[in-house]
């Protein structure tokens, strides 16, 4: 059903767009369709992963930095729901993953059907970029707002994780969100915080693949 699902995204992708990629399993997929297929398009990614699946499926590559607009953007998510918010926690890349986003006339996300959900149930926490000198005042503000805060480390490094731009990485973790624009807005406005992996308004489709049967939940109809 990945399988199926890659290739209704590859559907959606014309001649000469340039084309988001993001990371999971089923864009590794679509990158394969692309290379069996070929379209004359330009690619550009946030992860290090799809870049080197993209150099090696011989997929042309435009730095993010030089890039103002996105025709169509697809990305993997660890939950999404039927308003098309999203959670994007374990990568830890979000930041650059929302540049595209917004930059994307339509941000597609690939999903298999058990991470795709009435409303986001939040069984990962939200990964949050924090500048270095917020460590701490912004660790004390996500307490105040009721997470659980643990800041990533890794055992294959000494001390904190740091992301691709220089930022620690922490782990917030909402036991109850009621009201998940409420908690966007509020995160937003955390001075120190780069940015965080809820996705809320920038999603325009989710392509959802079943057991049986993949379906495509669009902005337009959501709930």
């Amino acid at each position: 059903m990945k399988r199926k699902c890659a290739k209704i995204a590859y559907d959606m992708i014309k001649d000469h767009m340039t084309v988001g990629l993001g990371g999971g399993s089923t864009v590794a997929l679509l990158i394969e369709e692309l290379e069996k297929n070929p379209k004359q398009i330009m690619a550009v990614t946030p992860s290090d992963d799809t870049m080197e699946l993209c150099l090696s499926h011989h997929i042309p590559l435009l730095p993010l930095e030089a890039v103002e607009q996105v025709d169509i953007a697809f990305d993997g998510c660890d939950e999404a729901d039927e308003k098309l918010h999203a959670l994007k926690s374990c990568g830890g890349i979000h930041t650059k993953e929302k540049i595209i986003a917004a930059m994307a006339k339509d941000y597609v996300l690939l999903a298999d059907e058990t991470k795709f959900h009435e409303t986001l149930p939040f069984r990962y926490p939200v990964t949050v970029e924090v500048i270095r000198s917020a460590r701490a005042f912004v660790k004390k503000t996500l307490m105040e707002m009721g997470a659980e805060v643990v800041e990533r480390k890794t055992d294959k490094k000494a001390g904190l994780v740091i992301s691709d731009d220089g930022h620690y990485l922490m782990e917030a973790s909402f036991s109850e969100v009621k009201n998940i624009e409420t908690l966007n807005a509020a995160l937003n406005e955390v001075p120190g915080i780069v940015e965080h992996g809820l996705f809320c308004g920038v999603v325009t489709k989710v392509i959802v693949a079943g057991r049986d049967k993949c379906k495509i939940v669009d902005r337009r109809n959501e709930k």
